[in-house]
């Protein structure tokens, strides 16, 4: 069955000096299947990229995510009100020469109440703080912009290149939230398990 996969990758484009990060969502029914598609979305490390982490995304919070492949069916008319949101925080520590980021799935009506949800997270108010020696502005922020802007806040389904995401609330019991797999996978590993 065809699932969201949300993939951390990793890599260094000729003429960097540290391994720079991105990220990409795909549908698939194995990971190794988006191999080419990860390669026309990064070209400038095609084939020398690996995978820091991925997760397959059927859950967030209370709500299943399935991909519906054909968003012409009667299966459009179920769509609800709610969006499957990818939000980028970054954030700094005192004295600690780096920004932190967190990578964050929110299931929320509009970008305004998912923002809202994201500055509620611990690393929102973990990773900020004030010092009146420096210009900068420590506060945590959704990257790219000190101010909330829509270049670090994507609607999921904005970046799928066919169907839609079905999101929908499980009223009975918790839905079981989705395993995280966190690590370093090769390219070439990653052809094998296919």
């Amino acid at each position: 069955m065809p699932t969201l996969f949300m993939i951390g990758l990793g890599g260094r484009p000729k003429g960097r000096l540290i391994e720079q990060h991105d990220m990409f969502f795909g549908v698939a029914e194995h990971l190794s299947e988006l191999i080419p598609a990860i390669n026309a979305h990064w070209p400038e490390v095609k084939n020398k990229w690996h995978i820091d982490a991925y997760r397959p995304v059927t859950a967030v919070d209370n709500y299943r995510i399935e991909w519906v492949e054909d968003a012409t069916t009667d299966a459009e008319s179920d769509l609800s009100d709610m969006k499957l949101y990818f939000i980028n925080l970054g954030g700094y520590l005192a004295q600690d020469f780096e920004e932190y980021h967190h990578k964050l799935l929110i299931v929320a009506p509009s970008q305004a109440e998912a923002v809202k949800q994201a500055k509620q997270s611990e690393f929102y108010r973990k990773y900020s703080f004030n010092d009146k020696d420096t210009p900068f502005n420590a506060a945590s922020h959704i990257d790219d912009k000190l101010l909330v802007d829509i270049d670090e806040i994507y609607n999921v389904n904005d970046l799928l290149s066919s169907g839609y995401l079905q999101i929908t609330r499980h009223q009975d019991a918790p839905v079981e939230q989705d395993k995280l797999f966190i690590g370093y996978l090769s390219i070439n590993k990653l052809k094998k398990l296919s």
